[in-house]
């Protein structure tokens, strides 16, 4: 790259009251980084990665505005809005200074052409405010958060290492001591643990790393840059063995040496990132594969985007990827997310194969075996409706049901239903279970999901009143109130009201997990009212305050 051009590009931009100027280049894994001499001339102080740039900041930038400075690097909405005629955003962030406070900074961010490529220019302006006093009550209190993470990681360490026991027992007795679906059962119940866990699952892989007998789950990264490559494995090494392709065609092989002839496998690949434009093979011969030999239920594929054009975005989507990586990558997003699906497939698919080996055995043995069948399923099925988002629904169900049983008088709702709702609103979708990953959400699928539902209810709810405030609320859950919803397109009040609440709050909780509380409301409220009962809407906003503490 042309440095004093670069320079030159940089000095019609910015001037000598501007901090921490920087030119990024994501395509070539650069960040330049700028400085003012004595004499107030502009120079490249230093050349560093954009892994490397991602890394410090993160040292230095407050917790609360780190996405939102990652975010506002995105290639797809500085594009997004330079189509508007806008090549210039801001963002505004706390930022640790040498005295050890924080301060407020807006970084002013420019995508502008230089060299036949477009760039990011990013430059800092303190904008010399205090934090108010809230705001310092809350920086003393990251020493106390600090403290308390260290008492946490303490606990993790003595959780692990009973975890690694029980494995290792469980190990030493693999024959008849111990039967294989009781291991199976505890394996899955691990995983779960590990998804709303990630430190305590993190320090389980610390502890058995050392073991011979331990075999990293293995990530593969598909992309024809080794400098794409290479961020990604130092992202992601940590808690994944890394295994390497640079086309569709290496992919393929791997996925066909490893997934498909598991007697022989080499890795246990448990995930996959994929670029779509590479030369030989791209990655949509790796999507046909994948589509044609019904591997989408077994391993997780997020694309890794760069440049893709609308119409090429619209046909990923039609494969059944679980996610969509933007460079320039957020590090600390996309790892917790890559992460967190790459648990739920390993702990849906253990679900399942326990579910599935049981139905299949209890055809085949006496009333004994199948009591203890019945009572190992019963703790699968608890295992799935004890999970951290089941606590929230039911905190938000009890909160949302008591504010409408105070507005409506006309809906009935008393403090019997109340707990039937709060103690049934885990298993609206407990018939998922028994589906594979990969099916599709239409009217058939739905119908099956909610027959093995049913079926589940009247197996482990004993309750009468219970089990039709359960019965209701698996049949109708996926209504909506215009209609429009799933399986019978039932409308209005003729969907049970238990089933209403059901429906508004899963949505919240769902969508919460990837944007913030009041954006999602806005959507419910000003985008999507039709498909909700008003009065639920009612409710939800006032009492919005103690919901969003939940979520």
């Amino acid at each position: 790259m042309n440095e004093t051009g670069l320079i030159e590009q940089v000095s019609r931009i910015i001037n000598a009251n501007y901090s921490n100027i920087y030119a990024i280049d994501i395509h070539l894994d650069k960040v330049y980084c700028f400085a003012f001499t004595v004499t107030n001339s502009l120079m490249i102080k230093e050349v560093i990665t954009y892994t490397d740039f991602v890394e410090l900041s993160k040292k230095f930038i407050h917790q609360g505005e780190i996405n939102a400075y990652f975010d506002a690097l995105s290639l797809n909405k500085l594009e997004s809005e330079a189509q508007k005629g806008n090549n210039e955003t801001k963002v505004k962030y706390r930022k640790l200074c040498e005295s050890g406070e924080y301060r407020w900074f807006v970084n002013i961010i420019n995508y502008l052409p230089f060299e036949g490529k477009k760039l990011i220019f990013m430059m800092s302006e303190d904008i010399n405010e205090r934090l108010v006093d809230s705001e310092m009550t809350a920086s003393k209190l990251e020493s106390q958060i600090h403290d308390y993470k260290t008492r946490i990681r303490n606990e993790n360490e003595s959780i692990s290492d009973a975890i690694v026991q029980i494995s290792s027992v469980l190990e030493q007795n693999s024959g008849n001591a111990i039967p294989k679906e009781t291991r199976a059962y505890i394996n899955s119940v691990f995983n779960r643990v590990s998804i709303d866990h990630p430190e305590l699952n993190q320090a389980i892989i610390t502890k058995i790393a050392g073991n011979a007998n331990y075999c990293k789950p293995s990530l593969l990264i598909v992309d024809d840059s080794s400098i794409i490559r290479n961020s990604l494995k130092r992202i992601f090494e940590e808690n994944f063995n890394i295994v390497m392709a640079k086309n569709g065609d290496e992919a393929i092989q791997i996925i066909r040496e490893n997934i498909q002839d598991s007697f022989n496998a080499r890795e246990r690949i448990v995930g996959v990132l994929l670029d779509l434009m590479m030369p030989v093979s791209d990655g949509f011969v790796v999507l046909d594969y994948f589509k044609a030999n019904n591997l989408f239920s077994r391993l997780p594929v997020a694309i890794i985007s760069g440049d893709e054009t609308k119409q090429t975005r619209k046909r990923v989507y039609e494969y059944d990827i679980v996610d969509m990586l933007e460079k320039p990558f957020n590090t600390e997003n996309i790892k917790r997310r890559i992460t967190k699906i790459i648990g739920l497939y390993l702990s849906s698919n253990d679900l399942q194969d326990v579910v599935s080996k049981q139905t299949e055995e209890l055809k085949h043995v006496d009333n004994t075996q199948v009591d203890a069948l019945k009572g190992l399923l019963s703790k699968v099925v608890l295992n799935v409706v004890h999970s951290s988002e089941s606590v929230k629904l039911q905190k938000m169900a009890h909160i949302v049901a008591s504010e409408v049983a105070s507005l409506n008088p006309n809906y009935n709702i008393n403090n019997a239903f109340i707990e039937a709702l709060v103690k049934m609103i885990p298993y609206y979708n407990i018939g998922a279970i028994a589906m594979p990953n990969d099916a599709i959400v239409m009217s058939t699928t739905i119908k099956e999901e909610i027959e093995n539902a049913l079926l589940i209810l009247e197996t482990f709810v004993s309750d009468a009143y219970e089990l039709a405030i359960g019965k209701n609320i698996v049949s109708y859950s996926f209504e909506l109130f215009n209609g429009t919803g799933y399986p019978n397109n039932v409308k209005g009040n003729a969907i049970p009201i238990e089933a209403q609440i059901t429906n508004l709050l899963v949505r919240m909780v769902n969508h919460t997990k990837e944007k913030n509380f009041n954006t999602v409301l806005k959507g419910i409220i000003d985008v999507d009212s039709s498909k909700y009962n008003p009065d639920l809407l009612n409710a939800i906003k006032a009492r919005k305050k103690e919901l969003k503490e939940i979520l």
